[in-house]
C-alpha cells in the first residue's frame, strides 16, 4: 500500500470517530456534545426484581442525555419512583466513558442503589383550596388508594390541576405537593394550593383591517369582565379558522397580564401593517402597586 493509501485510510478511521452516533431517545440540550449510554449496571439493590431492574436499564441505554451527574443520578433516581421506590438512595453512579472523542460520548454506567420499601398511595388531601370541591381536585389524580406510589402520575395530577385552575382564571396558582411517609409501606400525599388572584378578561385588540376585525370580534365570546380562561384562546383559533390566514397559529396571539387589576389583556396580530400604535404593552406583577384611576 502506497503512503498516499495508508494516509487516506487513517484519514477515513479518524474521521468515522466523530460522526454522530444514532440516539435511540434523544434528551440532550446540546446536541453537539453530551452522552450516549450503550451498558448500564446496577448493583446494590435488595428487593427489586431482576425484570423490573432490567426494564429501568433498558429504557436508558441507547438513549442521550446531557454529561450531567447530577442530571442522570436524578433520572435514575426518578425511574424507581415511578415504580413506587419513593425513598431510593443513589448511593453512586459512575459514567464510564468508552470514547472520549466521540459526539455524543459513548459510556457505560454503573449505579450503587439501596431501593428501599415499595410504597402504595394511602390518600390524597388537598390544602387551602376555594376554587374546586376536594372530590374536584381529587379527580386530576390517577392514581386510587392502594395504587403504586408512581412518581410520573403524581406529576401528571400536579398539571391536570394546573390546567384545571386555569381554566377559572387562577393563572398565577401554586401546588406544593408533600409526602408523609406511614409506617406501613403507605404513603399520604398532602398538596397545599395558592391559588392567587382570579384573572378576568380585559381589552380584546384585532390588528387587521377594518372588515376582518369585525368580523374576528363577532366570533369572540368572552365579553370584557369575564373569567379568563387560559383554554379559549385555542379554542377560538380552531373555531375562526376560516377568517384567519393560513399561517396564522397561537404565536401571534399576545398576552399580557395584569396582577394588580386582575386582568388578561390579548392582542390579535392578524395583519401587523394595520397596526397604529407602536406601544409595547407590559405584564404587571403582583408585588406592583394597583394604578391610581
Amino acid at each position: 500500500m502506497t503512503a498516499i493509501r495508508w494516509i487516506s485510510l487513517s484519514a477515513l478511521i479518524l474521521s468515522a470517530s466523530f460522526l454522530p452516533a444514532q440516539c435511540a431517545n434523544d434528551r440532550r440540550q446540546n446536541k453537539n456534545a453530551g452522552i450516549l449510554i450503550t451498558d448500564f449496571t446496577i448493583t446494590g439493590t435488595q428487593t427489586i426484581s431482576a425484570t423490573e431492574l432490567a426494564r429501568i436499564t433498558s429504557d436508558m441505554i441507547g438513549a442521550c442525555y446531557d454529561e450531567d451527574s447530577e442530571e442522570m443520578e436524578e433520572r435514575l433516581r426518578a425511574a424507581f419512583q415511578d415504580r413506587g421506590y419513593f425513598r431510593v438512595e443513589v448511593k453512586s453512579l459512575r459514567i464510564k466513558p468508552r470514547d472520549p472523542l466521540g459526539v455524543p460520548k459513548p459510556v457505560t454506567l454503573e449505579g450503587d442503589i439501596s431501593e428501599g420499601p415499595q410504597y402504595r398511595l394511602a390518600d390524597v388531601s388537598f390544602v387551602n383550596s376555594h376554587a374546586f370541591p376536594a372530590a374536584k381536585l381529587r379527580e386530576q389524580f390517577p392514581l386510587k388508594k392502594g395504587a403504586l406510589m408512581e412518581r410520573g402520575k403524581i406529576a401528571s395530577g400536579l398539571e391536570s390541576l394546573r390546567k384545571l385552575y386555569g381554566t377559572r382564571g387562577y393563572l398565577d396558582y401554586v401546588a406544593i405537593p408533600e409526602t408523609q411517609f406511614g409506617s406501613n409501606a403507605t404513603v399520604n400525599l398532602a398538596v397545599t394550593i395558592e391559588e392567587g388572584p382570579q384573572y378576568h378578561i380585559g381589552k380584546l385588540d384585532i390588528v387587521a383591517d377594518k372588515e376582518v376585525a369585525g368580523r374576528l370580534r363577532m366570533e369572540w365570546k368572552l365579553a370584557e369582565g369575564d373569567v379568563y380562561d387560559y383554554t379559549y384562546i385555542d379554542e377560538y383559533l380552531t373555531a375562526a379558522r376560516e377568517l384567519l390566514p393560513s399561517n396564522f397559529s397561537r404565536a401571534n396571539v399576545q398576552t399580557w397580564q395584569n396582577c394588580p387589576e386582575g386582568l388578561v389583556q390579548v392582542r390579535m396580530m392578524v395583519d401587523p401593517a394595520q397596526e397604529k400604535s407602536s406601544s409595547e404593552m407590559k405584564s404587571v406583577p403582583c408585588d406592583s402597586e394597583r394604578p391610581l384611576k
